[in-house]
């Protein structure tokens, strides 16, 4: 694990997976953060943990902050799991920009995405008839789209990341 201080450049985006049980069987659903503006940049759900899948939404999530002008080195942030340790992954992460792996209580560390993680859970799946993995892919705009667009971020003086990060791209504009 490397200090915080010891990091290299570029902007943080931090990985996830998170394990639900359904009727239909074991399911799991990666999201990527934008730890500047908390927006959720991409989400997907599949029934095992694949370092393909884990990879390709690390790739949705980059490619659309560069789309809207925010380009340049990336560093992804996950824990030590081994989707995200797997040569795959890692070659993705080495053409973006650099992985560290991190915890969840250290400075800089992964708390936010785990918050996303628990809001995930407990303000919106929990709060659904989810019983199937369709249901749950089918769920994921809805939720990045109120996570994003509606729900209010303390850490963002109470604005949405969508309202943030909107803020940012006008600013390099």
């Amino acid at each position: 694990m490397t200090a915080e201080r010891d990091w290299p450049e570029g902007r943080r985006l931090q990985i996830d997976a998170t394990r639900f049980r359904l009727d239909d069987g074991v399911a799991w659903v990666y999201r990527v953060e934008d730890v500047k503006t908390r927006h959720c940049v991409a989400a997907s759900a599949a029934p095992a943990l694949s370092q393909e899948r884990a990879a390709a939404t690390l790739l949705e999530g980059h490619q659309r902050l560069t789309v809207l002008g925010l380009a340049g080195p990336r560093l992804i942030q996950s824990d030590a799991g081994s989707d995200f340790t797997s040569g795959h992954f890692q070659h993705v992460c080495q053409n973006i920009g650099r992985w560290v792996r991190c915890r969840v209580a250290q400075v800089g560390g992964m708390g936010s995405l785990e918050r996303l993680n628990r809001t995930f859970k407990h303000e919106f799946i929990f709060r659904h008839e989810v019983n199937t993995l369709a249901d749950l892919q089918a769920l994921l705009p809805a939720f990045q789209r109120w996570y994003n667009e509606q729900r209010l971020h303390s850490h963002l003086a109470y604005r949405t990341p969508a309202a943030v990060l909107a803020q940012e791209v006008a600013i390099l504009s």
